[in-house]
């Protein structure tokens, strides 16, 4: 079954490297036959948020996060890569859970 993926990664900084790892999964999903879509906060320049997507009247939301709400309506996953301190203090990419997103289990997107 072929599913339709978003891949989030939230890291805006000049030097990350945590592009890799999602350029990675984007290929081995394509290779299994998924349709994939990767929401790059650097390249759609995401704004900080100061109001979640949900606490928006409907229709008057950024057009970013209108086009984002649509989006995550129509994929079936999703894989989410962050930045995450190690209990060594070093930085790494982790998978987190939806929830972590800001649009979360409670989405009113639907």
């Amino acid at each position: 079954m072929s599913l339709h993926i978003a891949i989030l990664y939230g890291s805006v900084r000049e030097a990350r490297a945590g592009i890799r790892l999602v350029r990675f999964l984007e290929a081995a999903l394509r290779r299994r036959g998924h349709t994939t879509q990767v929401v790059d906060a650097a390249e759609l320049h995401l704004p900080l948020l100061d109001r979640m997507y949900k606490e928006y009247q409907q229709g008057s939301a950024p057009p970013v996060l209108e086009a984002l709400a649509g989006l995550y309506r129509k994929v079936d996953a999703f894989a989410i890569s962050s930045r995450s301190i190690s209990s060594d203090h070093r930085q790494s990419s982790v998978t987190r859970p939806a929830s972590s997103a800001g649009f979360g289990p409670q989405c009113n997107c639907a």
